[in-house]
């Protein structure tokens, strides 16, 4: 049976140096403290010295730094774990730490008890299991490694990998268990600032912060499977209906975590529950197949439910049908179409991204001038709602681009009306007041603004009832009334037919 692990710290600040000596049992890990150093070079006599098992290190040090003690010891030592004491914003030096095979990282101010010792007791479990070769890879490697080989590349029949995995202490019960892929939407944007070639960092932010949640709410394996996804393997929860269910809480909070911590959109996608590690590969195919669903925003997806994937999209397209209609009258034919189009195919279940994507694209083409950076934006997005909203900013920028070049007349003219909504607006009216004919002043004011005065002087007046519904305790009313609106049934049939809704939905809203 192996002795008591040698551990040795290397550390400038006095407060964390002496709080690791202090904080952690070391004795119940059956591991002693050998030495603490204050920098690098110090580090690197004591280690000559006494041959620590494990190096608890600090990045950035006087006289000698963390990466160059690293790179010391590596040259010598192979087998020796390193676990680096970093802060969020030293990712550069993490980089070149991972390239130097690190096993793990703390981050100090969040820094715990619990999770020092459960850092120590997986290095010590490695160590204990490899002899004094210390040359056993990591054991989570080890995992990973099965898991891949059985659930992606399907080259083991399920009793090699049970009796494989059996040894290797897998903390989920193969009875009434899910698999939960972790996918990171955004990762290409964050790539380049906060993961190295081999996307060691993000795994190792990850893994950690995933596992020390994991920790405190039950347990799991969480297994890394490449840069942007992870697995997650967890026996299901008894309902008390006696059906079974995901660990929501933990996953939201994981999900919560990584995306504030990495500035990515982190999803999960839960397969249903099976009772055999037979089923993995298929329980993977599952959260695989579903992936498209996270477009739809929902943070959590189930695998299973994908039957409703139409209910879902309808559900989407009518609060896109809402947004989109508040461009009108502006280009309203374009925006009428595209709505009908996105109705439809959801409706008959035939809407997907792909679909959504080419009808907005095209439907911007159509608005103005070709805007590629909105199309490359529309097709990034990483939700359906995100997509129309990209949309329609591009719509009112065209909108206001084509505003900044109106005749004087015609720039009079909106100024006035929306300074006298509450008031007559006829045409015979507004034209007077800008020195034109009724006949021209309409048939400029179409060409410039792109939609007749009539429609326009509509369009303003519901933009400004919606806001005092919001904003305000008036009754309709007298909303409809300060708004120029003949009489309050006109105002609603208008308003309905405009937004898509009744007045009252816009007060409710305020309300919740």
């Amino acid at each position: 049976m192996a002795g008591k692990r040698k551990v040795l710290i290397a550390e400038d600040e006095i407060l964390i140096r002496e709080g690791l000596k202090s904080i952690v049992d070391w004795a119940r890990l059956d591991m002693e403290i050998v030495g603490s150093a204050v920098n690098g070079k110090q580090a690197l006599e004591l280690y000559e010295k006494e041959r620590p098992d494990i190096l608890l290190t600090d990045i950035r040090m006087p006289v000698m730094d963390g990466l160059e003690l690293i790179a010391h010891i590596r040259e010598r030592d192979k087998a020796i774990r390193i676990v680096v004491l970093s802060c969020l914003e030293e990712f550069r030096y993490l980089q070149e730490a991972m390239r130097m095979e690190v096993s793990d990282y703390i981050l100090k101010l969040k820094m715990k008890p619990a999770e020092i010792e459960n850092v120590m007791c997986r290095l010590k479990q490695e160590l204990d299991s490899s002899g004094n070769s210390r040359q056993m890879p990591d054991l989570r490697l080890q995992k990973e490694e099965l898991f891949k080989e059985y659930i992606f590349y399907h080259q083991m029949p399920v009793s090699v990998f049970r009796s494989r995995i059996e040894p290797m202490g897998l903390a989920v019960q193969e009875e009434a268990f899910l698999l939960c892929r972790l996918v990171l939407l955004e990762y290409k944007k964050v790539r380049p600032t906060h993961v190295d070639d081999g996307g060691m960092l993000a795994r190792f932010l990850v893994l950690n912060m995933g596992e020390e949640i994991v920790r405190r709410h039950g347990t799991g394996e969480l297994i890394w499977e490449r840069e942007d996804c992870y697995l997650f393997l967890t026996n299901a929860l008894r309902g008390e209906d006696g059906g079974y269910a995901a660990p929501e809480r933990m996953l939201r909070e994981i999900a919560r975590t990584l995306s504030e911590s990495l500035d990515v959109r982190a999803v999960w996608i839960v397969s249903s529950v099976a009772e055999s590690w037979e089923r993995l590969p298929d329980l993977y195919q599952e959260c695989v197949g579903a992936l498209e669903e996270t477009w739809l925003g929902k943070d959590i997806v189930y695998a299973a439910l994908a039957g409703r994937r139409a209910l879902l999209w309808q559900r989407k397209t009518q609060e896109a049908y809402r947004r989109i209609r508040t461009l009108l009258p502006w280009k309203e034919e374009q925006q009428e179409r595209l709505c009908a189009l996105l109705t439809e195919q959801a409706a008959r279940g035939t809407l997907d991204r792909a679909g959504t994507v080419a009808l907005l694209t095209e439907a911007l083409a159509l608005c103005g001038p070709e805007d590629a950076v909105a199309a490359e934006k529309i097709r990034e997005s990483s939700t359906f709602l995100e997509a129309v909203s990209v949309y329609l900013e591009a719509c009112r920028q065209i909108q206001r681009q084509s505003q900044e070049r109106l005749s004087v007349e015609i720039y009079e003219a909106l100024d006035y009306i929306d300074g006298h909504l509450e008031q007559k607006l006829s045409l015979q009216s507004v034209s007077g007041r800008v020195g034109l004919s009724p006949n021209y002043f309409s048939s400029l004011f179409k060409k410039e603004m792109d939609v007749s005065f009539v429609d326009y002087v509509t369009q303003k007046r519901v933009e400004r009832a919606r806001e005092m519904l919001m904003n305000t305790d008036l009754k309709t009313w007298e909303v409809a009334e300060r708004t120029g609106f003949v009489s309050d049934s006109y105002f609603s049939r208008t308003f309905k037919r405009i937004t898509g809704k009744q007045p009252s939905f816009y007060r409710k809203r305020d309300k919740k």
